[in-house]
């Protein structure tokens, strides 16, 4: 693997990871709206949110795109 392909790849990696988050974060806050909108009387005050270590992939691919970038950068400086 060259550098620029470390680099891509971890690019996408960390990009991925942010995506998933935020899609997680947006799914749960929406889903405590549609509950507020129920009209059922009990709802919590406060969206239950996750944690960036609520879904595994999350952190596994912000870690192996910081080792990629680690990789890119070990091939950038060997001439």
């Amino acid at each position: 693997m060259d550098k620029k392909l470390c680099y891509i790849l971890g690019t996408v990696f960390i990009v991925t990871s942010g995506i998933l988050y935020s899609i997680e974060r947006f799914i749960a806050y929406f889903s405590w709206i549609g509950q507020m909108n129920a009209h059922t009387g009990s709802f919590p005050t406060y969206p239950d949110l996750p944690s960036i270590f609520t879904n595994i992939f999350v952190p596994a691919f912000i870690i192996m795109g910081v080792i990629l970038f680690i990789l890119g950068y070990r091939k950038h400086n060997k001439v």
